[in-house]
C-alpha cells in the first residue's frame, strides 16, 4: 500500500511522527518524490489492514493541527 501526501498540503515531520506511532503496526518506508510524501506499507497487522490508511491519513492532520 503506498500513500502519497503533496507537499503542498502535508509537512514531513506530521508524516514521520505519525509513521513512528503506527511502526507496530506495519512496515513503513518513507520517501519524497517530486512534489510528494510517500509512505509504503508492508506487513500490515490483519487486524488493521481495512481501516490503517484512512486512521493514518487522519493522525497525520491531527499532529499538524496540533503544531
Amino acid at each position: 500500500m503506498i500513500i502519497s501526501f503533496s507537499k503542498n498540503l502535508y509537512n514531513l515531520k506530521a508524516v514521520k511522527s505519525a509513521i513512528k506511532e503506527y511502526q507496530n503496526l506495519a512496515d513503513f518506508n518513507l520517501r519524497q518524490k517530486g512534489n510528494y510524501i510517500q509512505v509504503e506499507l508492508k506487513n500490515i497487522d490483519k487486524e488493521v489492514r481495512q481501516i490503517i490508511k484512512d486512521e493514518f491519513c487522519n493522525y497525520v492532520i491531527f499532529l499538524m493541527k496540533s503544531d
